[in-house]
């Protein structure tokens, strides 16, 4: 299913599980599949992936337009307490993500450096083992 689609899925029915009186918390499975879009979609607009510029920036706006009423649904059902709370909730996942994304890649090249590591010891001694290996097997 294109991200597009399963986002308008999800958003349909945040606003239909609002209407019947559902709680945010209830629905977390399509929030999360909302917001994952949201963020994806805004992700692309800065990196600039210039596949399809016409379907990313309709992607884009409507990622927009769903933000905006969202916080709308919240601030009727929670008032701006709740608006404040989830963009402060909002703000630490996503400084949450971007860390492991660096924690990720700090472990991926330490990774690579104690491989290198290992492999130039091992180049060094198998060298210097053949070295005397061939010194002893040629010996005049």
């Amino acid at each position: 299913m294109e991200p597009i689609s399963a986002a308008l899925l999800a958003f349909g029915a945040i606003k239909k599980g609002i209407s019947l009186g559902k709680d945010l918390s209830a629905m977390s499975k399509d929030v999360n599949n909302l917001f994952s879009f949201i963020d994806g979609t805004k992700e692309a607009q800065k990196t600039g992936n210039k596949n399809d510029p016409l379907s990313d920036y309709i992607a884009y706006e409507k990622a927009l337009d769903m933000e905006k009423q969202l916080e709308q649904i919240i601030w009727e059902t929670r008032g701006s307490k709740g608006v404040s709370k989830f963009k402060q909730m909002r703000a630490h996942a996503a400084t949450r993500d971007r860390e492991s994304k660096y924690a990720a890649v700090a472990r991926k090249n330490k990774i690579l450096n104690i491989f290198s590591i290992l492999l130039g010891i091992s180049i060094t001694i198998g060298g210097g083992a053949a070295l005397i290996w061939a010194a002893i097997e040629f010996k005049p």
